[in-house]
């Protein structure tokens, strides 16, 4: 045989290698593009799944923390050592105290060193907590979350530009006027932890996993983690014209604005911004997701302390 078996035979028609004509390349293209629609998204979700679940444990840690806050001193922090209506926007937040439940609670969260830094016979405003005020901290920060990480308003630009904020806030009450019943007289603040509170485990009538502790807020300004007078939400809106309560008819959930008055007008409160609602952390260490599409007074129900509204959290997971 004059050829090796399956040699090469040059010039051969049979052989010779075929390059792909345009239209076929112009299909190729329209095929991986069609395959990458197809997947991203897919990505996408994978993605946001993993940040919920850092969020949900960062909320995890905060009851944990909240817990042994509650063994050492037998309650709650306050969500602010000063009365409410004394946060950034008074006219001398530096000679109010104002220090938040976050400051109160950072031996907890293995922030000892952080703590030994504040200085507790002045106000979280105060130059000596300057230090203090702009630590960023990663259990304070839901991973979805793009927003600023120092606010930007005024009321706080004109002591430093590095106030920074969180992501995570107590529940203080049902509606503004409740919480703002503080200084009135006119209500107690249903929920645990507002300004000036000392609730107590046996003060949560209602069950510990059936009462809101925090939850997320996606609120770039008002959300300075020092501050206690930012660190409790309503779980309504405001209407300025429903006098006492002054409770919008909406829930305050994923909805914005929430509250307008002169100043400060604040854009989110109970919020997030992973679609469709946020998640919660209950006086029992429990993370729930709550959809801003819940009913009203379910919602409501979950937010007091003692409000006979046995079960509430049932239908939440």
């Amino acid at each position: 045989m004059s050829e090796a078996r399956g040699s090469y035979v040059s010039g051969s028609g049979r052989d010779r290698r075929r390059a792909f004509t345009l239209i076929e390349l112009l299909v190729a293209i329209a095929v991986i593009a069609i395959l990458i629609a197809l997947l991203l998204p897919a990505v996408q979700q994978a993605r946001e799944a993993a940040r919920k679940t850092q969020c949900r444990n960062n909320l995890h840690q905060y009851g944990i923390a909240l817990h042994s806050y509650i063994d050492g001193h037998k309650l709650f922090p306050p969500s602010s050592t000063s009365d409410v209506e004394q946060g950034g926007w008074i006219d001398h937040p530096d000679r109010r105290h104002l220090h938040s439940w976050n400051i109160m609670t950072l031996p907890q969260l293995d922030q000892g060193t952080l703590y030994k830094q504040v200085d507790q016979k002045v106000s979280s405003f105060h130059p000596n907590n300057r230090d203090v005020a702009r630590a960023r901290l990663p259990f304070q920060r839901c991973p979805s979350y793009n927003g600023r990480v120092f606010s930007a308003d005024e009321n706080y630009t004109r002591f430093s530009p590095e106030f920074a904020t969180t992501n995570y806030v107590a529940m203080g009450a049902t509606s503004p006027g409740v919480i703002y019943g503080g200084n009135t007289g006119l209500f107690v603040p249903d929920g645990i932890m507002y300004p000036l509170s000392s609730t107590r485990i046996d003060d949560v009538n209602d069950g510990t996993s059936d009462t809101i502790l925090l939850v997320e807020t996606r609120e770039e300004d008002y959300s300075v983690w020092v501050d206690g007078g930012v660190m409790a939400v309503v779980a309504t809106t405001y209407d300025e014209a429903n006098s006492p309560t002054y409770a919008g008819k909406g829930l305050a959930l994923n909805h914005a604005p929430y509250f307008e008055y002169e100043s400060p007008n604040v854009k989110w409160g109970p919020s997030s911004m992973h679609s469709g609602g946020a998640f919660h952390l209950f006086a029992d260490g429990g993370v729930r997701w709550i959809s801003d599409n819940i009913e009203k007074r379910l919602y409501l129900a979950m937010v007091t302390r003692n409000g006979k509204e046995p079960n509430a959290a049932g239908a939440v997971q």
